[in-house]
This record gives structure tokens, sequence and C-alpha cells, in this order.
């Protein structure tokens, strides 16, 4: 006869609750305890308490404190993939703009964010010399993509200062937006009160990012 397998509230609670993703929830209690003590002051075992994570999960998923700063430290994907529309010869101003911006969407609903910031801050203050190594290789490709893309658009033979000057500019009007979203909520909270607002937003950006370029491109027609 076929045993009945006895199923414990334990049991139960296992089945309703989502899949324990131990390593993200390590990396997101990590950047905020990072950001809020800095490398030094931080430890492993404060992260695992705080995560809720056993005092071996740092070193089962990431190695060491080392490694697992490391892997706080790196840029989020969206920051450094390249859109195909900047690739392309024939995509227009404001078709490759929009999709320029368009990873600003999902950073503008990342809580982490304000804890990326203050981690980058720290860095810049009290460097450990690990965000330096190979922290351009990170942003160099996105950036040179733009500058090229602004290239063809500006009818610019070659990327000079002008040109990284416009590009820099189009990054800081986004970063300013949604990278310190404790301004925006100080100042205009309902620029990304929801996604109709986000969007709104981000329409509002491309216009303004395509003015500039438009100017530019004029100012060298003149010259």
């Amino acid at each position: 006869m076929r045993k009945l397998r006895v199923i414990h509230h334990m049991d139960l609670a296992r089945m309703d609750r989502p899949a324990d993703n131990t390593r993200e929830r390590i990396l997101r209690t990590a950047t905020r305890v990072f950001a809020e003590k800095g490398y030094n002051r931080a430890s492993v075992r404060e992260i695992c308490q705080a995560a809720g994570a056993n005092g071996a999960a740092v070193h089962y998923h990431f190695g060491d404190k080392i490694s697992l700063y490391r892997e706080v430290l790196r840029p989020a994907a969206e920051l450094t993939e390249i859109p195909d529309e900047l690739r392309a010869d024939d995509t227009p101003l404001r078709v490759g703009l929009e999709a320029y911006f368009r990873p600003l969407r999902t950073l503008a609903n990342d809580r982490q964010m304000p804890h990326m910031h203050l981690l980058f801050m720290r860095e810049q203050m009290q460097p450990t010399g690990m965000l330096t190594t190979g922290w351009s290789d990170f942003f160099r490709p996105r950036h040179e993509q733009l500058c090229r893309f602004l290239c063809r658009h500006c009818h610019a033979e070659v990327i000079d200062d002008a040109i990284n000057q416009l590009a820099l500019s189009l990054i800081g009007m986004g970063m300013m937006l949604f990278l310190k979203p404790d301004i925006v909520q100080a100042f205009a909270p309902g620029l990304t009160r929801d996604d109709n607002a986000l969007e709104a937003t981000l329409q509002r950006l491309t216009d303004q990012a395509t003015v500039l370029v438009e100017m530019e491109a004029e100012r060298r027609q003149q010259h």
C-alpha cells in the first residue's frame, strides 16, 4: 500500500512562499550597507544578518567580501548596453535618442539607485581602488557609440570636444532625473509619479535632447 505523505504547516508555508533568491537578497542588502558604512566598516556578518542569510552564503554565492563588493559595483546592464538604433546609420535622430533614454524607465523604479549613487560618491572621496579597475570600460563603449550617432546628425567628421560635451550633457539630463530620485521627489514628484507621468517625462527629455542636437548641427553649419 502506498503511503500518503503528511503535509505539515511548515511544508505549506514553503509551498506558498516564492522561490528564495538568497543571492539577490544579499546583493540588495550589501549595496545598502556598503553605501551607508563604506567598504572598510561594513562586515560580511552584518550584511548576512540584515539579509536574513546564513553566514556562509556570501562565500557560496560570491567567494569573499571583495568579490561581493565588486559585484555590487558592477553597473546595471541597462546602463551599459548599446541600443541597436544607435548602431544603425539610418536611424532618425529622435528614434535614436528615445532608444538611448529607454533604460531610464527601469532605473526610475529601482530603489537601489540612491544607494548606488552614495556608493559611487564614497568611492570618489574614499577610493578603495576597485572601482577604477575597468570602470571606464563599462561606460566608454556606450558613450563613444552615442558620440558617433551624434556625429552623423551634426555632420561632424570626428568626435571632437563639442560632440563629447553634447553627449555628456545628454547623459547628465537623464542622470539628474532618474539617478537622483530624492531630488525629483523634493522638487517635482509628479515627473515620475506613475507610468503615464514617467512616459511624459521621457518624451519631454527626448524633445529637449533633440533640440540640443539640432542646435549643435546648426552651429556647425554656420561655421
